[in-house]
């Protein structure tokens, strides 16, 4: 609970937040400038100090992200003194118009998403946007992160948070406040909760993809299945200079882990290379999809996948409204080629540590997730245990 100090002839809130000590002042003097007609100075004494502890209690809950009481504050520190504290003009900067200052700053194609992640933050807030900069903890960090989990997915808040952790850092590096209250703030396992799993492509949905899709995707299908299932920016960006048809590799290195690999090309994708490679027409294997890579708009293609997918009767077009901005996901998409491969490796009796090199895995654990059987092959498998 917060108590009081003196400093001169005011009362100053004294609380603890994250092990650290804040004094912060109430505006309420201790002894009374001026005694109205039939009060004692003693009673007004002890009225001052009485509403500087209301007050003091209402900055400690702004310290811990909690709503302010806005109007009492105002009625016990009278309306100018009142808007000083909320707005924290006798400290520093407020967080609404630091923040807002900052976004002014931005630039790029990231701004709207940077502008979203602060109007959320200020919305969090609430009566407390104009406290001082350094009155933002670790609490309201966390009530952020939490409040956002629940209507978008993991990988946005991480965004978000991110994007608020370099706000913050900014003052933090310009001395104005003296920690980063999104240091270290990122949700658990435990807190994530909407890892939704793709199942893999069977081999039969495999082969009608490359029979049904057009243009480059049939042999982008057949690329990414014969070199281990590598993903779609991996795939996409392969360029003739990667492929050594006389030594029989292709040098890749994936844009997600940065590992450089060589794949041997086996015969079917000789086959693709080579008939790709009669009619090349510039330093990509497939132009199209590396014009996109060139432009960094892999999200672009994924799309386009997932529009034929749903074209073709792969997945069905999820009409059903989501909760706050969440996207519900495809059951399938080209990362479920992914899976794919490692499914028909480990089916086929590949030893998981061989499965786990052709792949690309780091560790067994992502292996085991990637590894998707049908209820078919389960029940296939399951014959084996009858004495």
């Amino acid at each position: 609970m917060a108590g009081l100090k003196k400093r001169g002839n005011t009362w100053f809130a004294s609380y603890y937040v994250a092990g650290k000590q804040l004094v912060k002042t109430t505006g309420i003097p201790i002894v009374p400038i001026a005694i109205p007609p039939g009060k004692t100075k003693a009673a007004m004494m002890k009225q001052n100090e009485a509403s500087a502890r209301l007050i003091a209690q209402e900055l400690e809950k702004a310290a811990y992200g909690q709503q302010v009481d806005a109007t009492m504050i105002k009625a016990l520190a009278g309306e100018r003194k009142g808007r000083q504290l909320l707005r924290g003009k006798q400290y520093m900067q407020g967080v609404k118009d630091y923040l807002n200052e900052w976004i002014k700053q931005r630039s790029g194609r990231n701004f709207v998403r940077d502008k979203k992640a602060i109007s959320l933050f200020i919305d969090l807030l609430g009566d407390s946007q104009n406290m001082p900069l350094d009155m933002v903890t670790i609490e309201h960090a966390r009530r952020f992160m939490i409040l956002q989990l629940e209507r978008v997915r993991s990988s946005s808040v991480v965004v978000y948070l991110s994007i608020l952790h370099n706000a913050f850092q900014q003052a933090t590096d310009a001395r104005i406040i003296p920690f980063n209250p999104f240091k270290g703030i990122s949700p658990t396992k435990r807190e994530i909760a909407d890892k939704q799993e793709r199942r893999a492509f069977t081999m039969e949905e495999t082969k009608r993809l490359t029979e049904v899709l057009p243009g480059e995707w049939p042999d982008m299908v057949r690329v990414c299945l014969y070199t281990g299932g590598q993903r779609l920016g991996d795939i996409a960006g392969i360029q003739w200079d990667q492929v050594d048809m006389k030594r029989g590799v292709i040098a890749m290195v994936s844009q997600k882990t940065h590992r450089k690999m060589e794949k041997p090309i086996i015969a079917p994708l000789m086959e693709v290379l080579k008939r790709r490679h009669a009619c090349r027409i510039n330093e990509y294997v497939f132009p199209v999809a590396g014009m996109e890579h060139m432009k960094k708009s892999i999200n672009n293609l994924s799309k386009i996948f997932s529009k034929l997918l749903e074209k073709h009767g792969f997945i069905e077009k999820d009409k059903e409204a989501c909760k706050g901005d969440r996207n519900n996901w495809n059951k399938l998409s080209f990362h479920s080629l992914r899976a794919t491969a490692v499914t028909a490796l480990r089916l086929a009796g590949v030893p998981a540590d061989l499965c786990r090199v052709i792949v690309g895995h780091d560790s067994e654990e992502i292996e085991r997730v990637y590894f998707r059987p049908d209820s078919g092959a389960i029940a296939e498998a399951m014959k084996h245990l009858s004495l």
